[in-house]
């Protein structure tokens, strides 16, 4: 019997108004207040309720059939309780069931993984003071921003307490290999991994309405033959979504949702898979073996790399002068300069200065503000620059 692991992360930033050169050292309001209330409650409607209330309608139709994970990032918990409490009562509601995972991760959607240890454990720890705070619940596994992972991010979420990590199944990390064994971190053997099948996934969330897909339209029970064609002998099927999906970057009126109930259902009633989530593979017998990843991956484009928050000039001047500030956060006594910090740091805003235009990115400007890369980076630097001022003062 094949396992298979339904993952759904929910990352929204706090979004940067227009903040210009002139507002620097005196205004301190750098969040657009109107974007930020608007777009959660649009996302609630079309996706985060009505989503919660299929996968609660499937939970209790098949008792002990149907289990998903989430990850949901601090920011976003922050921004459900100003605007919409009623999606964070719904999550609850799907944890009560029993079959529902809160897997851990950043508090703000962070690359500080790919600066170092300090802040990425700074930005960890806050998240499970949080998803404690908020859900009761002390995480085991770990998904972290757009599944960065490398083997020293590993031994840091190892010495952190996690059993299980969630990453990317990149062809030129696996080669021969398949993403659907069980394996471990070389340093910390038990650190298990488990990797994302982007092909599956990408067959939902890129060509789920390509009217030009030779499989279009995309039935459960076309999908279902999809996972059939995975070798028996592969123990797991890992998938992995932005919650998104359902709602918003695919409408109701696509099927998005008659769709997942139909496949969930379907998988539910089947003999030969068994849906589970990650902390399933804790205190597992299965074998596994090591996997060594000493550069960073994520499940970004083709490449499935780091270059789409820091591949460009006017990426990496940020990312550098961001991190120059980590000294002045450590001494700060202002700790809403401290919290806007840790909110800089989202990869949503290095993700406005892209410039690679690839399809995956393309889906995500949905909710882009910038009319270039470059007045995305300027606008952020004086907010950073504000920050800077800030941090050195007493509030």
């Amino acid at each position: 019997m094949q396992k298979i692991c339904f993952h759904f992360h929910i990352s929204q930033p706090f979004r940067l108004r227009t903040y210009r050169f002139f507002d620097i050292n005196v205004h301190h309001d750098y969040f657009d207040e109107f974007q930020n209330s608007y777009l959660v409650n649009r996302l609630a409607e079309r996706c985060y309720l009505p989503a919660n209330r299929l996968m609660l309608e499937l939970i209790r139709k098949y008792p002990g059939k149907v289990s998903v994970s989430y990850s949901l990032t601090g920011s976003s918990i922050k921004l459900f309780q100003e605007y919409c409490p009623e999606v964070l009562d719904s999550f609850k509601e799907l944890i009560a069931t029993g079959q529902v995972e809160i897997m851990g991760s950043t508090f703000t959607h962070s690359i500080a993984a790919l600066h170092g240890k300090s802040t990425f454990v700074e930005q960890v720890r806050l998240q499970e003071a949080l998803l404690k705070e908020v859900f009761g619940v002390k995480p085991t596994t770990f998904c972290n921003t757009e599944l960065i992972y490398s083997d020293e991010i590993g031994e840091w979420l190892y010495e952190l307490g996690y059993k299980t990590v969630l990453t990317e199944g990149a062809k030129h990390i696996l080669a021969w290999k398949n993403a659907g064994f069980l394996y471990c971190n070389p340093f910390q053997t038990d650190l298990k991994l488990l990797l994302r099948n982007y092909s599956l996934c990408d067959d939902i969330t890129l060509r789920f309405n390509d009217h030009g897909w030779d499989q279009y339209p995309l039935t459960a029970e076309k999908y279902l033959g999809f996972l059939k064609a995975v070798p028996a002998e592969v123990p797991h099927i890992n998938l992995a979504f932005d919650y998104e999906t359902i709602g918003e970057y695919y409408t109701k009126e696509t099927g998005i949702f008659d769709f997942f109930r139909s496949l969930l259902s379907q998988l539910a009633e089947s003999e030969d898979y068994q849906m589970i989530t990650p902390r399933f593979v804790e205190n597992s017998e299965e074998k596994n073996t090591t996997l060594n990843i000493p550069w960073p991956i994520s499940s970004s484009g083709e490449e499935k790399d780091t270059s789409e928050w820091i591949g460009n000039e006017l990426q990496q001047e940020a990312f550098e002068q961001l991190f120059k500030l980590e000294g002045l956060y450590l001494e700060s006594e202002n700790e809403t300069a401290k919290l806007n910090w840790l909110r800089l740091q989202a990869a949503d805003h290095f993700n406005f200065m892209n410039s690679k235009w690839l399809r995956e990115v393309a889906v995500r400007r949905n909710f882009d503000v910038y009319p270039s890369p470059y007045q995305a980076f300027i606008n952020y630097m004086n907010v950073l620059n504000d920050v800077k001022i800030q941090l050195t003062e007493k509030k």
